[in-house]
């Protein structure tokens, strides 16, 4: 196929403002298929970017096991009973087990030298930073000798920094929990966690595990040395499957469960809830897509509709060109160009009003849309390729006329 000259190119652009609120209407249905097409293959592609960076996250590594309540409330054979520091123990000893750690908090009143606050009270050990993904800004973390001995040690969220010291440097200060003095040694970075259920993810204060047994929470009549929950962080989500498994196990062995028998405890595999968001997020990204292009199939029908008209008034022209030598040929590629440019003209406003309203509308922090060269690319060709397929007949029947029969035309 020759490409169109200039004198093509003016006769087409002029044919099309001749009628510009007709030209206008056709090209509609175009610029929105286009624009829907964009901002619907952003947002499929936005949504994928933002599945890859998290994909070897904590977050998305991460696995909690909690005693089973409902089978402790309906059995009084089986009562609730937490775990113990020896699961944990051995969990942390599996190969692909990036870190675990014990669950073990309450909530207590925390009072410095000037004022007051409720905190979430931890009692944690040696791996809990590295399985919550947390990180120290000021001071040091606690340290396994200061478990092992039972100091009255604390860091503390920034929530609580913010309450009780007025985000001044705290550390080498004390405060008193439940009237027990601990002298705090660290402070932990802002939480990336989100604020659920109205919770504070930074409203925490972190001690001994060992201290927090000792003199605040007491021990478990069913388990010695308890934790009422266990966080296990994978190398990588492709081990996690395994470790569940083989988490299970230890957890029946330990609290004398055979492999036929309802365990009293659940595991809670994040991973496969991510998976299955990412299969959501692409099946919505298809149909989204779809109904683009179903708008831009609609757009091509209004192209060809309208160069059918432009034929039919067009008759007499087109009977004039032949009879003074225009080959058919020319004919065809006259009204082709025609609809090739109504469609590059409807799929360059197509991506801007997509990229607009998306911005405009859509830039949330739940929604992101990533504009790569691809989409446009793929969005404006097919805005071409409507131009080429649907004007092609309207031009192929422009060029069959006979031109006895075309000049005699009214």
């Amino acid at each position: 196929m020759r490409l169109p000259g200039y004198t093509t190119l003016k006769s087409a652009a002029g044919s099309l403002l001749e009628r510009p609120l007709r030209t206008l209407l056709t090209m509609l249905g175009i610029i929105i298929g286009v624009a829907a097409v964009y901002a619907m293959l952003s947002i499929g592609e936005g949504a994928k970017e933002k599945i890859l960076k998290s994909i070897d996250s904590v977050n998305a590594r991460t696995m909690s096991i909690y005693p089973d309540w409902s089978q402790g409330r309906a059995s009084r054979r089986r009562p609730w009973r937490p775990f113990s520091d020896k699961d944990v123990e051995q969990i942390q000893t599996l190969p692909g087990v990036y870190a675990a750690t014990g669950d073990l908090s309450r909530q207590y009143p925390i009072v410095s030298e000037t004022s007051d606050w409720n905190a979430n009270v931890n009692g944690i050990d040696a791996q809990y930073l590295k399985a919550k993904d947390l990180e120290i800004d000021q001071g040091r973390p606690i340290t396994s000798v200061e478990i092992s001995r039972r100091e009255t040690v604390a860091v503390i969220g920034t929530s609580v920094v913010r309450s009780l010291f007025r985000d001044q440097n705290p550390v080498g200060r004390r405060i008193k929990i439940n009237n027990i003095p601990f002298t705090i040694i660290g402070t932990v970075t802002s939480s990336a966690g989100d604020n659920w259920a109205g919770r504070d993810p930074d409203n925490f204060v972190l001690i001994p595990r060992t201290t927090g047994r000792a003199r605040l929470f007491g021990d478990h009549r069913l388990a010695r040395n308890q934790v009422r929950g266990i966080v296990i962080v994978g190398e990588s989500q492709q081990d996690l499957g395994r470790i569940e498994s083989e988490v299970d196990y230890i957890l029946r062995r330990a609290r004398g469960l055979s492999a036929d028998e309802a365990p009293d405890f659940r595991i809670f595999n994040f991973s496969a809830n991510r998976q299955s968001y990412a299969k959501s997020q692409k099946t919505l990204s298809l149909l989204l897509a779809t109904m683009g292009a179903v708008s831009l199939l609609v757009g091509g029908v209004g192209v060809m509709n309208i160069m059918l008209v432009s034929v039919t008034e067009r008759t007499r022209e087109i009977g004039l060109r032949m009879a003074v030598g225009a080959r058919r040929s020319d004919i065809l590629w006259q009204f082709l160009t025609e609809a090739v440019v109504l469609s590059i003209i409807s799929g360059l406003l197509g991506l801007g009003l997509g990229y607009g309203v998306s911005k405009i509308s859509l830039g949330t922090d739940n929604i992101e849309m990533l504009f790569a060269p691809h989409i446009a690319v793929l969005s404006f060709s097919s805005a071409l390729i409507i131009g080429v397929v649907f004007g092609f007949l309207p031009a192929h029947n422009a060029s069959r006329l006979n031109p006895i029969d075309a000049l005699r035309h009214e």
